[in-house]
C-alpha cells in the first residue's frame, strides 16, 4: 500500500470515527433498544404497582434512618427523619406490614433506646414502641441528679440495679464528663447519674455509643435493626450505621442473590469526561427481578452506567429482611430506593414495604 494509500484510509477512517461520535448516543440507544427483551416490557417502577402474583409492593415514607423488628411481636418500628428537622418520626406496621400507629419523638427527647423501644426526655420515658403509651411517664426515681451522692452508696445500688434491671441503657452528658443510666424495672424506668469522670468512661470508636462504661455494656435485645441483604450495611441515618464500613461485595448477575439485574436499556447520554467531552456516563433503567418467598417480583428504576463494555449500573436498592431466625414467620421485607439527585428525581426515593396482597 503506497504512502498515499495510507493517508486515505486514515483519512477515511477519521471521518469514520467523527461521524460515530457525532451520531455516538442515538446509535448507542438504538442498539439498546434493539436488544431490549420483550418479557422486560411490562416491568413497572417501584411505586407504580410492582407485584408478583400473592405479593405487592408499597411506597411508605420518605428519609428512612431507620427499620427495627420487634422479636416478640413480629411488628416493626420505622424511623424516619430529616436533616433539616430537630425531631424524628416512628411508624408501626404490624407483621402484615400494615402502618397502624406513628409518635413523634420531638426535640424535648435527649436520647433513644432502641434495643428496647423506649424514648427519654430530662424528667420521663415514653414506651410507646411496646405498650401504645404515647404519654410521657416519670422515672421511679433519679439517683445522684446532683452528683453528691455517697460514692459508697452510690457504687452498692449501682450494681444491685443492673443486675436486676430487665433492660439497661446510658446517654452521655452534654459535657462528656459523665453518664445518665436508665434501668428497666418491673415497675417502669429508673435514671442514675455516674459521677464525673468517673475512670471507668471511655470511648470505644469501635462501640454504637460515644462514650462507654468499663464492664458494663447495655443490656436488651427485643428489637433488632435491619442491615441491607446487598451492601450489609444499616440504613444511612440509622443509629447503627458506620460509614467507614466497606459495603460488602454483591454480584447483581448471580441467580442465588435477592435482587438480579436482567438488563440496562440506556435512555439518555447523561455525562461526559471534562475538558475532552468524550461520553463518560450513560442515564437509563435497570431491570431487576426481587425474589421474594419464591416468587419473583419485576420492576425498573432509573439508574446510571460508565461508558464501557464491563461496567456495571450504579443501583442506588437496598434490601432489608429479618434474620434467619424468623424469616419463616413472616412474610414481609422492606426496599429503599435512595438514588441521588444528579440521575433526575421521579419521585420514588424512601422505603417500601413487601407484603401479601
Amino acid at each position: 500500500m503506497t504512502k498515499k494509500n495510507i493517508l486515505i484510509a486514515l483519512a477515511i477512517f477519521i471521518i469514520l470515527i467523527i461521524i460515530y461520535m457525532a451520531k455516538f448516543t442515538v446509535i448507542n440507544i438504538a442498539l439498546s433498544n434493539l436488544s431490549f427483551p420483550d418479557q422486560l416490557k411490562h416491568y413497572p417502577y417501584l411505586n407504580q404497582g410492582a407485584q408478583s402474583e400473592n405479593f405487592e409492593v408499597d411506597y411508605l415514607f420518605y428519609d428512612p434512618a431507620n427499620i427495627d423488628y420487634d422479636t416478640e411481636t413480629g411488628s416493626f418500628i420505622i424511623t424516619t427523619a430529616h436533616v433539616n428537622q430537630d425531631f424524628e418520626v416512628y411508624h408501626k406496621l404490624d407483621a402484615n406490614g400494615n402502618s397502624i400507629d406513628s409518635l413523634v419523638n420531638d426535640s424535648s427527647a435527649i436520647h433513644t433506646f432502641h434495643n428496647e423501644g423506649v424514648v427519654f426526655g430530662e424528667d420521663y420515658f415514653i414506651d410507646w414502641s411496646t405498650s401504645g403509651n404515647k404519654n410521657r411517664q416519670p422515672f421511679i426515681d433519679f439517683l445522684n441528679q446532683d452528683f453528691k451522692m455517697d460514692e459508697k452508696a452510690w457504687e452498692e445500688i449501682f450494681e444491685t440495679n443492673y443486675k436486676n434491671a430487665l433492660a439497661v441503657t446510658y446517654k452521655t452528658a452534654a459535657d462528656w464528663h459523665s453518664l445518665t443510666f436508665y434501668f428497666k424495672t418491673s415497675k417502669g424506668w429508673l435514671a442514675m447519674n455516674t459521677f464525673k469522670n468517673d475512670d471507668r468512661i471511655y470511648q470505644d470508636m469501635g462501640s454504637e455509643n460515644e462514650l462507654d462504661f468499663k464492664g458494663y455494656p447495655i443490656k436488651g435485645n427485643r428489637f433488632i435493626a435491619l442491615k441491607s441483604s446487598i451492601t450489609g450495611k444499616y440504613p444511612l441515618l440509622s443509629y447503627k450505621n458506620q460509614n467507614n464500613v466497606e459495603n460488602q461485595p454483591y454480584n447483581w448477575t448471580d441467580p442465588k442473590n435477592p435482587v438480579i439485574l436482567k438488563y440496562f436499556k440506556k435512555e439518555n447520554l447523561q455525562g461526559r469526561a471534562p475538558y475532552t467531552g468524550l461520553p463518560q456516563t450513560w442515564g437509563g433503567d435497570v431491570y431487576l427481578t426481587l425474589k421474594h418467598k419464591s416468587q419473583l417480583i419485576g420492576f425498573k428504576e432509573i439508574a446510571l452506567k460508565a461508558v464501557g463494555f464491563s461496567s456495571e449500573p450504579k443501583i442506588n436498592l437496598d434490601l432489608y429482611q429479618v434474620p434467619k431466625a424468623f424469616e419463616n414467620k413472616l412474610d414481609v421485607a422492606f426496599i429503599i430506593l435512595s438514588y441521588g439527585t444528579n440521575i433526575g428525581d421521579r419521585g420514588g426515593n424512601g422505603i417500601y414495604v413487601i407484603k401479601k396482597k
